[in-house]
């Protein structure tokens, strides 16, 4: 199975940042230096923590737009039954699609214009 590039990308900061708490453990227990591990925690655990919140923000993209479309589809099921009703219906359901669109709109704006901060 090919998984998708974010799903790496989250696999993969996960690993080193597991790792580094791993070694760290390690290095603390046969009494080694452990000064860099001051550094590389955070930053590790920072990058990490990025990782997850676009994943997040993705996948939460991907599934309003999926709720368009199911709506979309659900839209013209109705009023392929119902062709009488259409201007009822029509008004009726573009509050409901007028909520999802803004709602889009919101969310791609969102993640675009978001300031990224660092912290040190």
């Amino acid at each position: 199975m090919h998984k998708e590039y974010s799903k790496k990308v989250l696999f993969w900061t996960m690993c080193i940042f597991g790792l580094n708490l791993v070694l760290s453990l390690v290095f603390s227990w046969y009494g080694k230096d452990t000064s860099i591990f001051m550094y590389s925690i955070p930053t590790t655990g920072g990058i990490f923590g990025a990782t997850v919140a676009f994943y997040l923000n993705k996948a939460k993209i991907e599934n309003v737009c999926k709720g368009k479309i199911q709506f979309f589809k659900f839209k013209m099921k109705y009023l392929e039954k119902h062709p009488q009703r259409a201007e009822d219906i029509e008004s009726e359901l573009s509050a409901v699609d007028s909520a999802l669109n803004t709602k889009i709109d919101s969310t791609i704006e969102e993640s675009i214009s978001e300031d990224i901060t660092i912290q040190n």
